[in-house]
């Protein structure tokens, strides 16, 4: 084994629940050890994304002191037959109160097991490779494997400009559909917008789609914005949300049974990791094709983790914030 039993490594730790500059803190823990159908991976590059920063405050009840982080880019360091393969994925409950509990990949080292192994695309550094992680995995499986995105359908994103909404947009166009950014900033590139502050959402998404409504939508936000989102559907319409805001929403059902609408929530900490490295398993050739791209990043050395998990917390405006225990992600 790479690792032994005295060997450490650098890793970010919360300490307690609360802010980033109170929480969390970098220093040595011990390396740790696969064990029978698991790998030993050394991680590049580890992204930061908003469910690492409500674990960090407090709001998933994971037990204290926890390594935090699900998205990771890295090399397998461990002997079999994986051994020196470049890989990239996201564990989805990795550093969370679920899965046994697992520590996660905001340090140099991280144990997983190997059917959670995806092959890393040859065209990204390993930065980029680590920023694609769970906002694409779960555009993926909200878009593509449980609404079935069809060619020449259109995409109501809600709350788009974030970076769920950027990959589910990505996917879209690949796909041959049409997105629909619904937000508070219009993103670049970016053809069709409702500005949410200003508009009737159901109005504005008829108006663009000829008065019949979008056959899909994707609601990032939920709360406020779910009743706005049904409406925005046409008869027999999907929608997926992520989560339901901070407030209760009252809704007359009449307005999903009555347009024999379909929704379905997204809960991205429950599905297994090996189906998350199947999704990986299909990204990768969009990403070395060129058909996708990954992105924007900014990266931080692990003892400056507070800041970088501080900047996803402000919003980080379509720049994902990646963890370099490296030193530079490449």
């Amino acid at each position: 084994m790479y690792a032994s039993k005295e060997q450490q490594m650098d890793a970010v730790v919360i300490q307690a629940s609360g802010p980033p500059a109170q929480s969390l803190a970098c220093h040595s823990e011990p390396a740790p050890l696969p064990g029978p159908g698991e790998v030993l991976v050394e991680i590049h590059a580890a992204s930061v994304n908003p469910l690492d920063v409500a674990n960090v405050l407090g709001f998933l009840a994971t037990p204290l002191p926890m390594i935090p982080g699900s998205d990771f880019a890295g090399v397998v360091v461990s002997d079999g037959e994986h051994l020196g393969q470049e890989v990239w994925g996201s564990g989805p409950a990795l550093g969370l109160a679920l899965d046994g509990i697992r520590p996660g990949t905001h340090a140099r080292f991280v144990v997983i097991p190997e059917t959670w192994l995806s092959r890393k695309p040859e065209s990204l550094t390993m930065a980029q490779a680590a920023a694609v992680g769970r906002s694409h995995w779960s555009a993926w499986q909200a878009v593509i494997n449980v609404m079935e995105m069809k060619a020449g359908e259109t995409i109501l994103l809600i709350g788009g400009a974030g970076m769920v909404g950027q990959a589910a947009a990505s996917l879209a166009r690949w796909r041959g559909a049409q997105p629909i950014v619904a937000g508070r900033r219009k993103p670049d590139g970016v053809d069709l917008f409702i500005d949410t502050r200003s508009s009737d959402i159901p109005e504005a998404a008829r108006a663009l789609t000829d008065g019949r409504g979008v056959d899909l939508v994707l609601d990032t936000v939920g709360g406020e914005m779910f009743l706005p989102a049904i409406r925005s559907l046409r008869y027999d319409g999907r929608m997926v949300g992520l989560h339901g805001g901070s407030e209760p929403v009252t809704v007359d059902l009449n307005e999903i049974y009555n347009r024999q609408l379909r929704v379905t929530g997204l809960a991205t900490v429950f599905y297994d990791g090996a189906h998350v490295a199947r999704i990986f398993d299909q990204l990768r050739p969009l990403f070395d094709r060129g058909l996708l791209t990954p992105p924007a990043v900014k990266t931080w050395p692990l003892e400056k983790a507070a800041e970088a998990y501080q900047s996803v917390m402000e919003g980080s405006v379509g720049i994902k914030q990646v963890l370099v225990p490296n030193g530079d992600g490449k």
